[in-house]
């Protein structure tokens, strides 16, 4: 992940768990990124364990408290890659 993507990343992580709202729309509009970003972002942060899967015209659960937004962050920037999912 290009050091752009991670900050897109971390960005979107902060606002998710701060407000407990899974959005793509969210990220579209707080991040100014188009719906292919926004969807690849969201992906992102799924295999991250930070939203769960995706549901039909639904939000995402999100599963990180907002206790653990800091821990989160930190944990995110250690890693280089998300874990694949399959």
């Amino acid at each position: 992940m290009n050091s752009n993507d991670m900050a897109l990343t971390l960005r979107a992580t902060e606002l998710v768990v701060a407000s407990q709202f899974g959005s793509t729309s969210m990220l579209q509009r707080k991040l100014g990124v188009g719906h292919a970003k926004a969807e690849w972002i969201m992906r992102h942060l799924e295999s991250y364990g930070i939203v769960g899967h995706a549901l039909e015209n639904t939000t995402r659960d999100v599963l990180i408290l907002t206790d653990r937004l800091t821990s989160t962050l930190d944990r995110l920037k250690r890693e280089d890659d998300p874990p694949h999912t399959d």
